[in-house]
């Protein structure tokens, strides 16, 4: 018996040990990821203190995209478990070709607008730290919105040929014959190796570590001077900065995986390469539950870096336990004003 796994036949007597280690990992990250970016966005959404820090925007925009990932990754999961164990059809065995091009249109752009926030989350701590007295242009609110819009549409148009190469292949959202070699080539070289990671990768790392030498010639011109105030910048690009690096932690793996695959999947290594993918296929399955990590972390790094991010988190309780979240601030002031009164 066989089964399909990305473009290539492999037997089912491999060990699955991973397949179900990526079965139980994942609804666990799922579960944490939507909690903590629910709770990162209702922290950074709503407090008027944190709200007009310049990188707020980015932050609250990054937890409403990586909560959008890990449904999608959890409904590719539950597919995957109903068709091994032959419970009952594909989730997508009765999409229409239209319906299967959107879903997998939105699955990829919204992955590749998480990694491009990062990006911008790079460049804005460069805009911040290395050139803070030239004008601010995406440090603004309305900047923000502009600017990921833009990068929005953008990711979009190069994901145009899922449009036009997907379809649904006897109950499975894939491309069609025809074009399914053009379409491996866009999706691996183009999509995955380039802009998922490569590009990210390379703006990030650059970013970051022009931002830490710009902060080791201040410090080490400040001596022992430094202002408060280059206190609280530096814990806050801390956390950016440690953001950054998670995400090419987190994504490595599977950009180094990828590269193996392709490199034996040529035709004078197609041999090789069929054995070493189903030696591999356990452990890609692990490199892939890294990889969803990336969106359900970022809570934890805001917890750990961010003192006024726990200090507002703590406020947010104390008004979900008084049932006036939105307005407590405000029914408090009102109280004292009877009281007076």
């Amino acid at each position: 018996m066989i089964v399909k796994f990305p473009f290539v036949v492999i037997p089912t007597d491999l060990p699955v040990w991973g397949f179900w280690v990526k079965q139980v990992a994942t609804p666990i990250i799922t579960v944490v990821g939507l909690t903590g970016n629910t709770l990162s966005f209702l922290v950074m959404g709503c407090s008027q203190r944190l709200r007009k820090r310049s990188y707020s925007q980015f932050l609250c925009l990054l937890a409403v995209f990586d909560s959008l990932n890990l449904v999608i990754n959890q409904i590719d999961l539950i597919d995957e478990l109903i068709v091994y164990k032959r419970a009952g059809p594909s989730l997508f065995l009765d999409f229409s070709d239209g319906l299967c091009k959107f879903y997998n249109f939105i699955k990829y752009v919204f992955l590749l607008v998480s990694s491009w926030l990062i990006v911008c989350l790079s460049i804005e701590r460069v805009q911040a730290v290395c050139f803070p007295f030239r004008k601010k242009l995406i440090r603004k609110r309305y900047s923000v919105i502009i600017l990921v819009l833009l990068i929005s549409v953008i990711l979009s148009l190069t994901q145009i040929f899922r449009i036009l190469f997907i379809g649904n292949i006897q109950g499975v959202c894939s491309a069609v014959q025809e074009y399914l070699v053009l379409y491996i080539y866009l999706h691996q070289y183009g999509y995955h190796l380039t802009l998922l990671f490569g590009l990210p990768c390379v703006i990030v790392l650059t970013c970051n570590l022009a931002v830490i030498y710009q902060i080791y010639v201040i410090r080490k011109e400040a001596g022992n001077d430094r202002p408060r105030s280059l206190d609280s910048t530096r814990k806050a690009t801390t956390m950016l900065l440690l953001i950054g690096f998670v995400f090419v932690i987190t994504m490595f793996p599977q950009f180094v995986c990828t590269s193996v695959i392709l490199y034996y999947s040529t035709e004078t290594r197609i041999h090789i390469g069929q054995n070493i993918l189903m030696n591999m296929r356990p452990y890609l399955e692990i490199v892939s539950v890294v990889s969803y990590t990336n969106f359900c972390i970022n809570f934890f790094i805001y917890v750990l870096c961010g003192k006024s991010f726990r200090r507002e988190l703590r406020r947010v309780f104390k008004r979900t336990r008084r049932g006036s979240f939105f307005g407590g601030t405000r029914t408090r002031t009102k109280e004292e004003v009877m009281r007076l009164q």
